[in-house]
């Protein structure tokens, strides 16, 4: 998960924050200029607390560079979702990949 090369990353500050979400089914963010990569499409929708749905336009890579300097990219499948407030880390996600985390 941590990498060393990579050529655009964001900064966690309080506009970039991402918020690791035990509930979130996908990485999620609003913005574009999160992205290092990005494939625009219609991916679907996700659900969201209030059981609104709303549609992903985009996935791609993100990588972020956290307050302790290390790397962290979320590999093609974060989705671009504009009518989300936050940028979402889904936990879910990273246990299928094989990451281990402690609340």
């Amino acid at each position: 998960m941590f990498i060393n090369e990579q050529n655009v990353m964001n900064l966690v500050d309080d506009e970039y924050t991402w918020v690791v979400d035990s509930s979130a089914s996908f990485h999620l963010t609003p913005k574009t200029e999160c992205f290092s990569s990005y494939i625009v499409g219609d991916y679907g929708c996700v659900k969201m607390g209030n059981k609104h749905a709303c549609k992903i336009v985009g996935i791609g890579n993100v990588c972020l560079l956290t307050c302790i300097g290390c790397k962290m990219l979320l590999n093609l499948d974060v989705c671009h979702v504009l009518d989300i407030r936050l940028n979402l880390i889904s936990d879910g996600r990273l246990d299928d990949e094989g990451h281990c985390g402690n609340f």
